[in-house]
């Protein structure tokens, strides 16, 4: 029976496949048309080709009966819930009425028999081989890859991990055979005649006959000898581009012109931070530290403008230098070159190792633009998992839906957030993670405190970000004062900051003492030896500040109790991941205070790394438990960090034996074989040779030894996504653990009653959508317990997250989780 020409098919309960495709067409043509790409890639008007493709032949499969079947039913059950889903029924009553008295019930028969019926992807990613070609048979399988994945996870190339093939057709595939035969061909061709192609009514022997000459086992042996990153970054990028444009369709309000959502990336002025800065220090005291701050801003901004137009850089400073506003001013300078090199703006992305520090580096950039480009305030977003989303875009209001898909895509134009947001987005086959990878290709990426990429991961990221500049154009910046020797030749990489050694000899802030090392012999020290040694130093120097990080939590907290113990007239702070974010962020705010005033009760923070990276507290005495190298420089940054005291701050290592239990073993032994030739007293004008020193032997003996980079660089060569998934692991999370929920206040309480009834919501889109809405909130009140010491009731034990009624017998809102005597808490720092 043919179908009347008058009729459309239904894509979504709320509009038609027609008009879904189209958006789809205008959101990922309005997205690419901003692109920058290189030569060295594919021409652009052939991944405009590929696009076109991906658009019209994703959803062929919502064309047959089985589909229409499901998604007219799913119009019949929200109909009472939606005006929107009413109006759309009774536009489309004649057809819906047509199809329910010659079709449904036949349809309804043969989904009993075979729910896949009901699947659209796999019909999509067999058809378009019929039309697409190519003069690669490779680029032509990523296109049907890309499509039949599209509601999923990329797989391997040609077979999955569990060995199934991912394109393969056989005579007695009754699912593909039974869905074209049921594919509303003359309803789709409406569509499809927009990229001037045609579906005949009996393709099955086509098909058949296509596959038989398909050679994908070929394919990939070529594959496998190209030994190429470039097919990798074609498919995710067109793995990105189509889900930005089929999310778009669905997120972002359907009678709203997109082009009040997908603008063109805004330039930041370059006077908006020396503007800044002018204001802020107007009238106040100059120090010998901030004349050292701006001669090193100056010389960054001199060579940005000189080399701006390579692809790497780094910022090389002491903790404390202002490398913050140094980031900044480079990036919004390099965004500026990068469009008069490219003809388009980038994106900033700026990217910190954790989620503590996001929202400090936010709230300051944020200032800085409101005072100075107020336009530009909501084209600012941070994104982790406890960030919310943005609910307005320029004179935009947003809806929660637009506010994510603006966020989690990064559409924005100067994004903050994580190395893990990053890197995972290229090392992965993720579906929600890979839908920003395209906004990551022209982009400015900065990487604050590059040190906390792992060593081993070093080669493969060195060619990945070689690869991105090559394709794309885009520009990393690496800023830290431990610079590692994140790749090869570091000749690569252009120090803005000049001769960064100059900075370091210039400072006389701290020096690193080894007393309590040397003594020991570099072992561990026993718990009761060290705390003497602690409260007699203590004692010796009521008026001054003490900062001690710990390695474990376990330790850590014995120590806070000891300490508590012993001063009581002290302010005792204590602060670890363990506990909860929104208490979290007031402890810091406390210890700032505390160190900005003059307190009347003597300061002690105890703490695990928390504190190290871009935490800007300044304390007198810091104690480090012994940690590798970089992350005992960043546990420096917090002593005298200002340079205002008199006398010369002081970091005192030791060894508690704990660090073999997160830290990489060689890094810890090369940190003790540079320490053991040095004196006790190390000043901080030499924390640059010996940085330098790590640097080469970490790159020697670990970056170059392991075989985990050479794992990723055969499996991004021939699409092995699984793997590449599976072996890359930025933060290794190797003890199992609850995320419990604590309610110690109304405001919990009341949050936790608003989750729980997002999950009486029936429709599943509207459910999804509240969940996501009140989790950044819910997450404030939750942290994790050790699964070897927390049992949770068992009907809560496979739960996401667990509420905790009795929370007060396992957890302190003081401390943290409460361990079980004698039980070690390694899990989280």
């Amino acid at each position: 029976m043919t179908t009347s020409s008058s009729f459309e098919l239904i894509s979504h309960p709320d509009r038609t496949l027609a008009a879904h495709l189209g958006s789809c067409d205008e959101i990922s043509a309005r997205i690419l048309n901003e692109k920058y790409i290189s030569a060295n890639f594919y021409p652009k008007q052939e991944i405009d080709t590929f696009r076109k493709y991906l658009v019209y032949f994703h959803d062929i499969g919502k064309g047959t009966d089985f589909f229409q079947k499901r998604i007219i039913d799913a119009i019949e059950e929200e109909i009472n819930e939606s005006k929107e889903v009413q109006c759309f029924q009774q536009k489309m009553k004649e057809y819906i009425l047509d199809f329910q008295l010659n079709k449904k019930a036949n349809a309804s028969k043969l989904l009993d028999q075979d729910s896949h019926l009901g699947t659209h992807a796999r019909l999509g990613a067999h058809l378009v081989l019929l039309f697409f070609q190519h003069k690669d048979a490779i680029v032509e399988f990523i296109i049907s890859k890309v499509i039949r994945r599209h509601h999923g996870e990329l797989t391997n190339f040609a077979y999955s991990k569990e060995s199934k093939p991912q394109l393969e057709i056989k005579e007695n595939d009754f699912s593909l055979k039974t869905q074209l035969e049921h594919l509303n061909v003359d309803l789709y061709n409406l569509i499809l005649a927009r990229l001037g192609h045609k579906v005949e009514n009996k393709v099955w022997n086509k098909l058949l006959n296509k596959f038989d000459c398909l050679e994908i086992d070929e394919a990939e042996e070529k594959l496998k000898k190209a030994k190429s990153y470039q097919y990798f970054f074609l498919q995710h990028y067109l793995f990105s581009l189509l889900l930005s444009a089929d999310k778009g369709d669905m997120m972002l309000d359907k009678d709203t012109d997109k082009s009040l959502y997908l603008k063109p990336t805004a330039l930041f002025s370059e006077v908006i931070i020396p503007n800044y800065k002018a204001a802020f220090f107007k009238g106040k005291e100059i120090k010998q530290i901030d004349i050292q701050r701006e001669n090193a801003f100056q010389a960054i901004v001199k060579n940005c403008y000189d080399f701006g137009k390579e692809n790497f850089f780094s910022i090389t400073l002491p903790t404390g230098m202002g490398k913050t506003f140094c980031a900044f001013q480079a990036a919004i300078i390099l965004q500026n070159i990068y469009k008069a090199q490219y003809n388009t703006a980038p994106k900033i992305i700026y990217c910190l190792p954790f989620t503590s520090i996001i929202d400090q580096n936010a709230d300051i950039l944020t200032q800085i633009v409101e005072q100075q480009a107020s336009d530009k305030i909501s084209r600012i977003t941070k994104h982790h998992y406890l960030s919310s989303y943005n609910d307005k875009y320029d004179e935009t209001e947003l809806r929660n839906d637009e506010g994510e898909y603006l966020t989690v895509g990064w559409e924005h134009d100067f994004i903050v957030t994580t190395f893990v947001q990053l890197l995972e987005t290229i090392f992965t086959n993720k579906n929600r993670t890979l839908r920003k990878f395209h906004n990551m290709t022209n982009a400015i990426i900065i990487l604050d405190e590059v040190q906390n990429i792992p060593p081993k991961y070093f080669k493969v990221v060195e060619k990945v970000f070689k690869k991105m500049a090559e394709y794309f154009g885009t520009k990393f910046l690496f800023v830290t004062a431990t610079q590692p020797f994140l790749f090869s030749n570091p000749a690569e990489v252009k120090e803005l900051s000049g001769k960064a050694e100059i900075y370091f000899s210039a400072l006389e802030r701290i020096e690193l003492n080894q007393t309590i090392l040397k003594q020991h012999n570099y072992q561990p020290i026993e718990f009761e030896v060290f705390t003497e040694i602690l409260c007699e130093d203590i004692r010796t120097n009521v008026n001054k500040s003490f900062l001690i990080i710990c390695n474990t939590i376990s330790y850590s907290q014995e120590l806070f109790h000891f300490v508590k113990a012993n001063f009581k007239d002290a302010e005792i702070l204590y602060l670890s991941s363990s506990i909860l974010p929104i208490k979290r962020t007031k402890i810091i705010t406390n210890i700032k205070t505390a160190c900005t005033q003059k307190a009347e009760k003597q300061l002690i923070v105890i703490s695990t790394q928390v504190v190290e990276a871009g935490v800007d507290i300044d304390l007198d005495i810091v104690y480090r438990d012994l940690a590798p190298l970089d992350s005992i420089n960043q546990s420096a940054g917090r002593c005298n960090r200002n340079g205002i005291n008199s006398q010369k701050g002081v970091v005192k290592l030791f060894n508690s034996g704990k660090g073999k239990s997160i830290y990489d073993s060689t890094l810890l032994d090369i940190t003790i074989s540079i320490l053991k030739e040095r004196p006790i007293s190390i000043p901080e004008c030499d924390l640059f040779q010996i940085n330098q020193q790590y640097a080469q032997k970490v790159r020697q003996k670990v970056a170059e030894m392991s075989d985990k980079a050479d794992i990723l660089d055969k499996a991004i060569k021939e699409l092995a996504l699984e793997t590449v998934h599976k072996e890359f692991k930025l933060i290794e999370d190797n003890y199992p653990k609850y995320d419990v929920f604590i309610p110690f206040n109304e405001e919990a309480k009341q949050l936790w009653e608003s989750y729980i009834a997002t999950f009486k919501i029936k429709d599943d889109f509207e459910r999804k959508r509240a969940i996501k809405k009140i989790k950044p909130a819910l997450l404030q009140y939750v942290t994790r317990f050790p699964k070897n010491q927390y049992v949770p009731s068992p009907k809560d034990k496979d739960k996401s997250i667990i509420y905790e009624p009795f929370w007060e017998q396992c957890y302190s809102l003081e401390f943290g989780f409460i361990a079980k005597k004698d039980q070690e808490i390694t899990l989280i720092f």
